[in-house]
């Protein structure tokens, strides 16, 4: 063998090699990875009064058919507000480069319903005929979405 054909094979194994290295974790790993960001979620308080919390936490994980995203997540929660409302919170994750994602979700209030596509929004409000358009990190929105967003997790990605 030539130098010119050993090199082709020593790329493929090198790619191989790394592809292996970018095996996805188990099931179980992301699992219990989605539950500690449920458990930091069960901790935080926010709204301007920093007393709104989360309860009645559910999530859930099951595998996608997204090649490159092997597990998909989803968190449903309760908002408890000082009005003693209580709203709802839907977040939607997928498990892209071996850590969670962000990638949207809902909050539902009495009087607004506001929905996330990573650090963007848009409020539609029962006192407005327009939406409410921006960016999470242009707006002083106290929302769970902005907590989970940048705090609990950076920016919309798993903390490692």
């Amino acid at each position: 063998m030539t130098m010119h054909t050993l090199r082709p094979m020593w790329l493929i194994l090198v790619a191989l090699l790394c592809l292996g290295a970018a095996k996805p974790a188990p099931e179980a790993e992301a699992r219990t990875r989605l539950t500690r960001i449920v458990d930091s979620m069960a901790e935080v308080r926010f709204c301007q009064s920093n007393r709104c919390k989360f309860r009645s936490i559910y999530w859930q994980v099951k595998k996608s058919t997204t090649a490159g995203q092997p597990y998909e997540g989803l968190i449903r929660a309760e908002i408890v507000r000082p009005s003693n409302t209580v709203d709802k919170a839907r977040y939607e994750f997928d498990f892209i480069d071996n850590r969670w994602q962000l990638m949207s979700g809902t909050e539902t209030t009495d009087v607004n319903d506001t929905t996330y596509v990573a650090d963007t929004y848009e409020v539609n409000s029962v006192y407005g005929r327009t939406p409410v358009k921006g960016k999470l990190s242009s707006s002083d929105l106290q929302t769970g979405y902005r907590m989970l967003y940048e705090r609990i997790l950076n920016q919309g990605k798993e903390k490692i």
